[in-house]
């Protein structure tokens, strides 16, 4: 079966582009910011203008009429699209295009169909509701890339606010679900028990809406849901609130850590073409699209960046061994060692020596530049010191397992440090705040006062008390209940009673599993809570099998796991399997040197993502697709979770701009003024100055080096 990028990509091209067919054989399309982006995501350009596509415009500018050409209108039915769209074709005495291919990305309102059908009618040819109102951002991970959810959501300035942010995101869902062909059976995400008082959560109000689109849309359309052979997917919605540890958490791993420290705009990664750091506004800059057309990048995201850089480090070397000509322009000599190219600084400066390898060059000069970035701010900002604090607050323990005796005194000195920045300081003190479940009064105080936090990034603090965080510690100690293995504390107690059931991690600095993770896995072994996690509509029991013990325990363990992002159980190209084919699974203990099989050696890279074509159409066979959704965003630690699962994964991403958004979530205008400044997706970008470190000739040493800097488990 295709993935969510896939299945995009036809309907754009194939049911949009391709089934229009004008009688003078060219056309134009003419499209929003909102669609446009749907569009780019969806196929690249040559691919457009391939399907004798003239040109691509924007609605909302100025543009030249084209009397004689069809125009296709690929755009959200907004009325200030529509009112444009109307005047294309009445506000001259000739209208500006042949005729009209109208494709909307979400379901037409009927007020704004009325005016279509009364004013222009005959110029349209085709009028067509896509429901494709989504942005696709892997092949198991798609957005609605809408940054001020989380205010009205968590902080509404009225409840007809929060009731309109749930109708679009609603609605947004409803296209993913439509696109992927499933009519699911959902529960949500209820901790306090309020479905059984008559009460509803936020993620349970928002669960009986989308339950309301998915009814709707079966009455007007007997297309849907389409006939099919395999069971219901599960739809699972939760909100921020189930995990406010993962987002603050500093990841390691390659996608996370750049998205979290690196320049980012619009999910492509930003860099001076010779490296270094310049005021010379003219200086060359290379915009990098890191996506499933990057071999690499489909590989490394998920290893851990000491793995990534090493990777990377080993294929680079392989390539100057077997390519005497590139030894040749380096001014080496014949039987020269050039295995001991160690130093990320020396690679980009032969990279930059070898104009002819332009091949190569565009294969590793983007990864080797994050790399280097990465390393640099690491040690530039002492991750080291606040992962190191991070993971025993997030874990309970340190990373010998014991209990942490003196994690006030750990933080107080990671917060006092100079070379600390203000946005890790805040990032520690709330996961603290958390881990403790709340702090005296007077505790908080100090803390602030060594961190030297200005009074609105203070303010961010305070306002985790929207997320149900609790700040200060009740005057009498409560008396210890059970908690839930769903939340912070109840899995911290499990994890005492079980010492060595979960799995081994080679990083002290990346010992945190988010709880989704358990959620996720719960549900696939058919073992998730009811009481947590209520039904709408409870589903027959014959639905609601777990997979066999032999499908869990063996490398797929894909019984009912699928759906991520997309839900689909069987869209794995590029997902969890190809993550992990080529190499030992980072998530395991490394013994000894890690090995790593090189895909890049020659001229004919071979993508990971297509080795594993041939189990996609297996994977819906071993149970129902699991699809998650989260009410206020996911990090990029929980996608690699449900990678790691094999199941694809719904999301909206405001990962990066989560600690800023808490500064202003209290104030009734925030919505407006965050939505104004902010920019898709991953927006905080940290320019780095790398650092010029001396080339080891030993190379064993240089890889125990870089992995030292994150300290593997014993």
């Amino acid at each position: 079966m295709p993935n969510i990028l896939t299945l995009t990509r036809q309907r754009v091209l194939n049911d949009m582009i391709k089934s229009t067919q004008p009688v003078g054989r060219w056309k134009v399309i003419i499209v929003d910011p909102r669609s446009v982006r749907i569009l780019n995501a969806s196929c690249r350009m040559h691919e457009v203008l391939e399907e004798n596509v003239t040109l691509v415009e924007d609605i909302t500018k100025k543009r030249s009429p084209y009397h004689s050409i069809e125009a296709i209108y690929f755009i959200t039915p907004t009325p200030e699209n529509i009112n444009i769209l109307i005047d294309d074709f009445t506000r001259s005495p000739k209208p500006s295009y042949a005729a009209a291919h109208i494709y909307c990305t979400a379901a037409l309102p009927d007020k704004l169909f009325g005016k279509l059908k009364n004013s222009i009618s005959q110029h349209i040819k085709t009028l067509k509701e896509m429901l494709i109102d989504f942005i696709p951002y892997e092949p198991q991970v798609y957005t609605f890339d809408t940054p001020t959810s989380l205010f009205a959501l968590f902080n509404p300035p009225s409840p007809s606010l929060l009731a309109l942010e749930m109708d679009m995101l609603s609605k947004r869902l409803l296209s993913v679900l439509a696109t992927l062909g499933e009519y699911p059976h959902i529960r949500y995400y209820d901790p306090l028990g309020q479905s059984s008082t008559g009460g509803l959560p936020l993620a349970g109000r928002f669960a009986q809406v989308v339950q309301a689109e998915l009814d709707n849309l079966c009455r007007i359309d007997d297309q849907f849901p389409p006939v099919s052979t395999y069971r219901r997917a599960v739809l699972i919605i939760v909100d921020r609130s189930l995990d406010f540890i993962a987002p603050l958490n500093h990841e390691f791993t390659y996608q996370a850590m750049m998205n979290d420290l690196l320049v980012m705009e619009g999910g492509k990664y930003v860099y001076k073409a010779e490296g270094g750091v310049s005021t010379d506004a003219s200086a060359a800059h290379v915009t990098a699209q890191l996506d499933d057309n990057d071999p690499i990048w489909t590989m490394l995201r998920h290893w851990h960046y000491a793995e990534a850089a090493e990777y990377i480090r080993n294929s680079f070397n392989i390539f100057l061994s077997e390519n005497k000509a590139a030894v040749s322009t380096l001014g080496a000599k014949e039987g020269t060692n050039i295995g001991s190219m160690e130093n990320l600084k020396q690679m980009k400066d032969t990279l930059s020596s070898l104009p002819e390898f332009q091949e190569m060059k565009a294969k590793f000069s983007v990864h080797i530049n994050i790399c280097q970035e990465c390393k640099s701010l690491f040690e530039r900002r002492k991750l080291s010191l606040v992962a190191s604090v991070e993971q025993d607050m997030a874990t309970g323990e340190t990373s010998d397992g014991r209990a942490p005796k003196n994690i006030f005194m750990d933080l107080v000195a990671a917060l006092d440090s100079k070379d600390v920045i203000s946005v890790d300081k805040i990032r520690m003190l709330m996961m603290y705040i958390t881990s403790q479940g709340g702090i005296q009064d007077g505790d908080r105080r100090r803390l602030l006062d060594y961190a030297k936090l200005t009074i609105e990034e203070s303010q961010a603090i305070t306002n985790m008390h929207y997320f149900g965080v609790r700040l200060s510690a009740p005057a009498i100690p409560e008396k210890k209940k059970e908690m839930g293995r769903y939340t912070y504390y109840g899995r911290k107690n499990d994890k005492k009673k079980n010492k060595h059931s979960d799995e081994d991690v080679p990083y002290d600095l990346s010992r945190y599993s988010p709880i989704l993770r358990t959620v996720v896995e719960d549900q696939i072994l058919n073992k998730l809570d009811t009481t947590i996690f209520p039904w709408i509509k409870e589903p027959p029991m014959d639905e609601m099998l777990p997979p066999s013990a032999s499908r869990i325990k063996g490398s797929t363990q894909s019984g009912g796991i699928l759906g991520s992002i997309t839900g689909q159980s069987n869209i794995i190209g590029g997902g969890a399997t190809s993550l992990r084919t080529t190499r030992a699974s980072w998530s395991k203990k490394a013994k000894g040197h890690i090995t790593m099989n090189p895909v890049y050696c020659g001229s004919n890279p071979t993508s990971p993502t297509t080795q594993e074509v041939n189990i996609e159409d297996d994977l819906r066979k071993n149970g129902p697709r699991v699809v998650v959704f989260m009410l206020g965003g996911m990090s990029f630690s929980e996608m690699r979770t449900v990678y790691e699962l094999q199941k694809k994964y719904e999301r909206e991403c405001f990962i990066v701009q989560f600690v800023e958004a808490l500064k202003e979530i209290h104030k009734p205008d925030a919505m407006v003024s965050f939505g104004s400044k902010s920019t898709p997706k991953n927006e905080i970008a940290i320019p780095s100055n790398p650092i010029v470190t001396g080339i080891k000739d030993d190379k064993k040493k240089a890889g125990d080096k870089l992995k030292g800097m994150f300290k593997t488990a014993k």
